[in-house]
């Protein structure tokens, strides 16, 4: 994709592509499974991968098993410390909240971070991506920076993610599994572009 990305269009192209329906199931009930799922986070990064090389958001065929569990161990460090971890931090406080009678304060608390979680796990993939080297993941306060400076432009995307764990929480495989294709392909567009502008300026 050229130009800016706009996340309607990365949205409905990735809804059109051919296969996508099979793709999708794949990856949803492999994500169901303990051990699977590493698969199914393969295939994640493995698109991601995609995405930052060529700006090209076509989804990949399912293959090279042992390439996926490999990167989706990658994926799943990335995915543990960047969005799992700070969830699960998250709630804790939110319980203690609610044990105090703050109740209404633990709900917003923990629905702000449901939304910013999608964006910092986003800035700690693509900054991973950039060299293929955890210890980029350390760089905290660049990661921080980058989920700030690109918030506003995410936040529809983090909505929809949510928006979209929540409408399938039944089947929250194809939900989590659906929801992070779809952040992986507009954001890595956007940082993609990000990247290249800057490099085009030094």
């Amino acid at each position: 994709m050229k130009g800016t990305p706009i996340f309607e269009e990365v949205f409905m192209t990735l809804l059109r592509q051919r296969g996508i329906v099979v793709k999708l199931i794949v990856g949803g009930l492999l994500s169901l499974i303990p051990v699977a799922n590493i698969f199914a986070f393969g295939y994640l990064l493995r698109f991601a991968r995609r995405v930052r090389r060529s700006g090209d958001i076509v989804t990949p065929e399912w293959g090279d098993w042992k390439g996926l569990f490999l990167d989706g161990l990658r994926f799943g460090v990335v995915w543990l410390c960047y969005w799992l971890l700070p969830l699960l931090v998250v709630y804790v406080v939110a319980i203690l909240l609610y044990c105090l009678g703050i109740g209404v304060l633990a709900y917003i608390l923990f629905s702000v971070a449901f939304i910013l979680a999608p964006v910092l796990f986003s800035s700690a993939l693509y900054r991973y991506l950039m060299r293929s080297d955890f210890k980029d993941l350390l760089d905290l306060n660049l990661i921080v920076k980058m989920t700030y400076l690109e918030f506003p432009r995410f936040l529809v995307p983090s909505i929809v993610f949510a928006g979209i764990c929540a409408v399938l929480l039944p089947v929250y495989g194809l939900a989590l599994f659906w929801a992070f294709l779809m952040l992986i392909a507009y954001t890595g567009l956007c940082f993609r572009r990000l990247e290249y502008q800057e490099a085009v300026s030094v």
